[in-house]
């Protein structure tokens, strides 16, 4: 589940390295989308480079059945394919959606356990000791705190998360489904399918900081410049960005939350503080309009 929900959902590819110069020491070669190709070095470090190769090459044309791409507005992605093999089966059709937990939770009613059960995502359960809060003991939750805790978990520690999910049907539900939403004749229409959701895994990736980064804050410091964190991920993650960057120390957050709210802040925070986005003219293309 975990390398057909990735490998087949995916838009970043492993390739064999054409360079005969280069090949001995780097045998394949990784394109696309970096975040992506972060999770294709996790399965690498599982089975080598032909492996992963091969397990997207299983997935044919003739068994997509149908594709709503990522973007930054929606923060997920989602194939949606076909099982010959259970064809007239409740589960002959099944849907990959993966993308940022804050934007899955919501479409999210059910979670894969580690012994194959599935449980409610408002079901309770016993919180594990490493999710444990500071001057708890023990604690219950439903899944979907846990997962929450998991995510929170992986953003103190500058780690962004991918939820991954799926979904269940058969073909005739899922033509149903079609027929009721204009055919998936626009991506708008297929996005009907991400909804209750079963979830499986989550991948935390870490962004390394450039060596440079650490030196160059400084001496934006020096020179009276004062640097912010914007970002698109969440909160939790870029807060921990920035400490690790120097632009706000550990103390300074634990102080006030304005350090914190003026040191790092997410991209609709910004647009607020500043007044809103405007839109003009773009000046090289009539009738383009730039923010």
């Amino acid at each position: 589940m975990l390398v057909e929900g990735f490998f087949w959902n995916s838009t970043a590819r492993i390739e064999v390295n054409q360079d005969a110069k280069t090949r001995a020491a780097e045998p394949f070669v990784l394109e696309g989308n970096v975040t992506e190709q972060g999770i294709i070095k996790f399965f690498m470090n599982v089975m080598d480079g032909q492996a992963c190769i091969d397990n997207r090459n299983r997935l044919t044309e003739d068994n997509t059945c149908a594709l709503i791409s990522f973007s930054s507005s929606r923060k997920r992605a989602s194939i949606v394919v076909r099982y010959p093999a259970k064809a007239g089966q409740p589960d002959e059709v099944r849907i990959y959606t993966k993308g940022a937990p804050d934007m899955l939770f919501d479409f999210t009613t059910n979670v894969f356990n580690a012994d194959g059960s599935i449980s409610s995502f408002d079901d309770t359960t016993e919180i594990p000791e490493a999710l444990l809060a500071k001057g708890e003991t023990s604690a219950t939750g439903t899944y979907r705190e846990l997962y929450e805790r998991t995510v929170n978990r992986f953003a103190r520690q500058a780690y962004r998360t991918i939820l991954m999910t799926y979904r269940d049907m058969s073909m005739d539900e899922f033509n149903q489904v079609k027929a009721e939403n204009n055919n998936f004749e626009s991506e708008g229409d297929r996005e009907i399918l991400e909804k209750d959701l079963t979830a499986y895994a989550i991948f935390g990736l870490q962004d390394p900081l450039r060596p440079t980064i650490v030196g160059s804050i400084k001496e934006c410091k020096t020179a009276g410049i004062r640097t912010i964190m914007c970002t698109g991920d969440n909160i939790d993650t870029a807060t921990a960005i920035s400490i690790n960057a120097g632009i706000v120390t550990q103390e300074e957050i634990d102080e006030s939350e304005e350090s914190r709210q003026y040191s790092c802040m997410t991209g609709k925070d910004f647009r607020t503080a500043v007044g809103g986005l405007i839109e003009v003219d773009h000046p090289e293309k009539e009738g383009k309009k730039i923010e």
